[in-house]
């Protein structure tokens, strides 16, 4: 974190306390956050702090590549882990869980070479139905099922 501080300081940005519950909360949790979910977890050491500050540190460490973020239907989530890594994404409570790096594949050069662009990055987010979605699903399909059996 302090490597953090000096790079946020040399780049002009403040380093506040804030900011860095901010960067705590992110550190320290797999769980890939929204903002909202990271103003709940600061505003109880620091009341006074707004959601903007939330969103404007977030905004400077994605900036600065030290958080990666995910864009998921209307909402952005945000994971400390900014080495390139696949997510497996739960469609339905949109869970999210990291994969290893190893499990990310190359894309060939010359397959994005005829594009034009500058590739700078590329993410891979692999979509389903979490075990706990997957349990509810069968539930709510066995009732469902129960029920037709008692109305025949």
């Amino acid at each position: 974190m302090q490597n953090l501080a000096e790079r946020m300081r040399a780049e002009g940005y403040r380093v506040t306390p804030q900011r860095m519950a901010i960067l705590r909360v992110l550190l320290r949790g797999a769980h890939h956050p929204t903002a909202e979910d990271v103003y709940r977890q600061v505003a109880a050491q620091f009341p006074m702090m707004s959601l903007a500050t939330v969103y404007k540190t977030l905004k400077v460490l994605g900036a600065l590549g030290e958080i990666t973020v995910l864009q998921m239907e209307s909402r952005k989530h945000y994971d400390a882990n900014a080495t390139p890594h696949p997510h497996v994404i739960c469609i339905k409570c949109h869970s999210i869980v990291d994969l290893p790096s190893a499990a990310m594949p190359e894309l060939p050069e010359q397959m994005l070479a005829h594009t034009g662009f500058r590739i700078l990055g590329y993410n891979l987010r692999v979509i389903g139905l979490c075990p706990k979605c997957q349990k509810q699903k069968q539930q709510e399909a066995s009732t469902v099922n129960q029920r037709k059996e008692n109305l025949e």
